[in-house]
């Protein structure tokens, strides 16, 4: 069982830079890359710790054409994240996302300003 965001207006961002050079494709490679591990370093500290196999597990890596995933494989991370009707959410890997998407976006427009 896995925990899955997704974030819109991906496709619409993806076609602007493939317009844009290959340039504008390694930097925003390069953000991308930096803001996958900034969310991992965050979900990290976010995630509650009992044996700390759940924080030891959460890792970033490149899925594809700039698209990188930040994971936590443990089978009972998605019963952290999301609780159960017997044990109440410890969400970690969404406060991460939603605290990095500001910053990821402010840094592209940067890229894409100059």
């Amino acid at each position: 069982m896995s925990i899955k965001f997704k974030v819109s207006g991906v496709d619409r961002m993806v076609r602007t830079i493939a317009n844009k050079g290959k340039q504008a494709r390694i930097a925003t490679n390069r953000e991308l890359d930096l803001s996958s591990k900034r969310i991992e370093r965050m979900a990290k500290t976010k995630a509650p710790v009992d044996t700390g196999a759940l924080k030891n597990s959460i890792f970033s890596a490149k899925a594809g054409k700039l698209t990188y995933k930040v994971t936590a494989p443990q089978h009972y991370a998605v019963f952290v994240e999301k609780g159960t009707r017997k044990m109440r959410a410890q969400p970690f890997l969404r406060p991460a996302l939603d605290a990095e998407r500001p910053k990821l976006l402010s840094n592209l427009r940067k890229i894409y300003e100059r």
